[in-house]
């Protein structure tokens, strides 16, 4: 056994387990990094011999697995960096990797390939924190475009941790999306990140020490679900804000049965999103009026500010990538090579971020559900109403779509066909209005019906006894609910 190869079998192990004891360490409040900085000269240490090692390598095969640990260690110093908010140095860390781990042979296998997710996610992540989200979506996108295109061996091997990466993926792109003024997408990911956390959080998934270290927050989970619905009740899609209410009312009472816990106040969980509800179904009684008195003004009013900026949106030449940071003083020689990288599918040269959001632009509307989606992925009302939404909970889906269909039976019964029906009358230029708009007066009453149901139950808890606030403002909300046009 020569020295790389000891290194890669052993040593490479031991120092691994060396720096995971000390990154474990707690430091004093006067010197919080202590314990980090020690760790960090390992590493540094460990660079410098691996690069001796891999330069005297004389077999290729070794020589390329010595070239991945080196771009997995400059990885880990920066997170190091990053950790102790040493910025500009953990971006050169994460350059530097990123070009080795481009450049080597062995990208497409599934150890490396789910480092090189962890580096696109990294680069994003540093990028968004300094504002500059344009920059931090290249990084971003292209660990999108390496997911969906990931190979078999990495479905086979590790698709668990490629899985857990491109929640991280989806959470920042969540970020950089809202802060790049395109808040359908930023809903959209925001919400398939939260249907990963619950995915990966249910009973029985998760050992107690990792459930010790980083416990899953049920009652933030059900907030962020009640949040989240008032954007997609400000964009007309009533069908997705209702799905999001009733599952975080769901998570309330089988919060137990799929978490394994339940969240404290869980009675005043329960009673938020009862006058959440509550306050949905009123805004949608308002929309139903407006669709009502001018056909047109869904698509006007509610929608139409963000037709006018996908109008304005100029033409999208692509980015690439440069390897080149603020910290480097001085040009420095390509890293892991001399020669061009590779690019193909899977880690294209150029990333064409409006081209490649058509489908996920798609996958962030709510419309008919189609022949060509997934059917455990719609929201089936009746045998005509069958809606694809951009939000999918798997655990929930069967009890909120129970729920769902059960609260609106009598608004169907009363809406009748949705326009979309072949012969029924039409809103302007033939456009069918949304299928959850009561335009009758009885399928209007059916909504106002629902809306003072779930305010009554919120009341229930609200008492004016203790929540003067809570109970004064949800008494003014159905008061007006109530007063007639």
């Amino acid at each position: 056994m020569n020295g790389l190869e000891k290194f890669l079998e052993a040593d490479f192990n031991l120092l691994i387990k060396k720096y995971d004891e000390l990154w474990a360490v707690e430091d004093p409040e006067d010197n919080p990094y202590k314990s980090k900085y020690l760790a960090r000269e390992i590493l540094e240490v460990a660079v410098k011999d691996l690069e001796a090692l891999v330069a005297e390598e004389v077999s290729v095969k070794l020589a390329d697995r010595g070239r991945e640990v080196f771009a997995r260690l400059l990885l880990f110093l920066g997170k190091n960096c990053y950790f102790c908010e040493e910025v500009p140095q953990a971006e050169k860390y994460f350059i530097r990797s990123l070009e080795r781990y481009l450049r080597s042979t062995l990208r497409l296998d599934p150890e490396p390939f789910c480092f090189i997710q962890d580096v696109f996610n990294q680069l994003g992540m540093l990028w968004c924190n300094r504002g500059g989200h344009k920059e931090g979506m290249n990084f971003l996108r292209r660990a999108q475009v390496m997911y969906s295109r990931r190979p078999q061996a990495v479905r086979d091997a590790c698709e668990e941790r490629c899985e857990n990466n491109y929640t991280m993926t989806m959470f920042y792109l969540a970020q950089a999306y809202g802060a790049l003024q395109k808040p359908t997408l930023s809903a959209h990911f925001c919400a398939e990140t939260m249907s990963r956390q619950l995915e990966s959080n249910s009973f029985g998934l998760r050992s107690q020490e990792i459930n010790e270290r980083d416990p899953f927050d049920a009652k933030d989970w059900i907030r962020n679900c009640c949040a989240l619905s008032d954007f997609f009740i400000n964009d007309g899609m009533f069908w997705t804000a209702e799905y999001l209410l009733h599952s975080a009312l769901v998570m309330c009472e089988r919060a137990r049965e799929i978490l394994g816990s339940e969240p404290e106040n869980i009675s005043e969980l329960k009673a938020e999103c009862m006058r959440d509800i509550g306050n949905m179904y009123a805004t949608r009684l308002k929309f139903s009026r407006a669709c009502a008195e001018r056909p047109d003004a869904w698509e006007e009013v509610w929608r139409g500010e963000r037709k006018k900026a996908e109008e304005s949106a100029g033409p999208d030449e692509g980015t690439k990538l440069s390897f080149r940071v603020a910290a480097d003083r001085v040009e420095r020689p390509p890293e892991g090579g001399s020669g061009p990288i590779q690019w193909d599918e899977v880690f294209p040269e150029v990333v064409h971020l409006e081209d490649d959001e058509a489908h996920d632009n798609l996958l962030a509307e709510e419309h008919e559900a189609a022949d060509d989606h997934d059917e455990d992925q719609w929201l089936i009302l009746g045998p005509n109403d069958r809606i694809r939404l951009p939000v999918h909970f798997r655990l929930l889906h069967a009890h909120t779509q129970r729920r769902i269909r059960r609260a609106n039976a009598a608004f169907l019964e009363q809406r009748g066909p949705h326009k979309a029906v072949e012969g029924e009358e039409t809103a302007v230029d033939g456009a069918p209005w949304p299928s959850c708009v009561g335009v009758s007066f009885t399928a209007a009453r059916e909504i106002f019906k629902l809306g003072n149901h779930f305010f009554a139950h919120a009341l229930d808890y609200f008492l004016l006894d203790g929540w003067v606030t809570e109970h004064v403002r949800t008494c003014v909300t159905c008061s007006v609910v109530k007063t007639p046009p």
